[in-house]
């Protein structure tokens, strides 16, 4: 049972990933092989034991809801299972790991617990088709449900904490005025800049790098400042929801995004992060950049599959359809 133990954490260490799935089998696996010499019934584990055992989770965190057993990690076992098999073959074995949940009747102090079996290794036939192939029709019912993360979940890099210190900005009516006035002033300033500079090359002269360096700059300082600092925020009052740039989070954060909330009186623009297990392979859907395919919109990418995996996303329904287009 060791050998079989090992094997899944010599697979793990092969191909290392930060997803929840991969995270469940590995605190399964290391605390399982701590108990390698014991029978089954003493190498099962609670899902408070194995959130315990996982590394660098935020706590508090809901173990059942965290784990979420089927749930994304029977879509991630089923893509995985058979490199792991192939993987145990490889290695000489007879058996392959296999995680199971063991459940029970319920009531007070009867709880779920999880383990690893040694599974024997399935024959291999020339007719077997390790990643069997779905229909177009299949893949058109799939849908990617969106869960937001928790207020405050999501934490802002230095240079944002003082704006975003809970998490969130409650936009008062001055507030409003100063990004107007803000955005008014930036693009005014950039028009005045741009004329000068237009100005001060209307007049006959040889030309030098001088002129042709202060000729790119005309163009080209608006423009960035345009992408990066007007932009945004013209597209956040639009569209509600627009991704926040890096340098606005923390270095170990994952994609986030800048959320308008508007309720009456209310004005609130909040640092949340949209997410969602791919249907397909069980990792997570991050919000991304819809563009080339999908400009002017943020569409769902698969952190395994970034470019094959896409779904769309709708704030209201917090529901997403796989993108047919991306299959092809």
């Amino acid at each position: 049972m060791r050998e079989v133990i090992q094997c899944l954490i010599d697979w793990l260490d092969k191909d290392p990933s930060d997803e929840k799935p991969h995270r469940i089998l590995r605190a399964l696996a290391q605390e399982s092989l701590k108990k390698a010499g014991f029978e089954e019934c003493k190498r099962r584990f609670t899902a408070d034991e194995l959130v315990a055992a996982a590394e660098e989770l935020p706590k508090p965190v809901d173990s059942k809801k965290w784990i979420d057993w089927p749930g994304s990690f029977s879509n991630y076992w089923q893509t995985k299972e058979p490199q792991i098999i192939e993987f145990a073959r490889q290695q000489g074995l007879q058996s392959y790991p296999k995680p199971e949940r063991i459940s029970t009747k319920g009531g007070p102090g009867n709880v779920a617990t999880f383990c690893i079996k040694a599974v024997p290794l399935p024959e291999i036939r020339e007719e077997d088709n390790v990643f069997p192939e779905s229909t177009e029709k299949e893949f058109r019912q799939l849908q990617a449900h969106y869960e937001v993360a928790s207020h405050g979940a999501v934490k802002p890099s230095w240079l944002a904490n003082w704006l975003f210190h809970d998490g969130q900005i409650q936009l008062k009516h001055w507030h409003i005025w100063l990004i107007v006035g803000w955005l008014f002033l930036i693009g005014l300033g950039t028009l005045v800049f741009s004329y000068v500079g237009w100005f001060s090359l209307s007049r006959p002269q040889p030309i030098t790098t001088r002129e042709i360096t202060l000729f790119l700059t005309i163009f080209g300082f608006p423009y960035f400042v345009w992408l990066g600092l007007l932009r945004p925020w013209v597209r956040l009052f639009e569209d509600r929801v627009v991704l926040a740039h890096e340098i606005f989070l923390n270095i170990k954060e994952k994609p986030a995004q800048y959320e308008l909330l508007r309720d009456g009186d209310l004005r609130q623009i909040r640092l949340v992060r949209y997410s969602a297990p791919c249907p397909i392979c069980g990792a997570t859907i991050y919000l991304e950049n819809g563009a080339p395919d999908y400009p002017r919109r943020l569409v769902g990418r698969c952190y395994e599959s970034p470019r094959e995996h896409v779904f769309s996303f709708d704030r209201v329904t917090r529901r997403g359809r796989l993108l047919i287009a991306q299959l092809a």
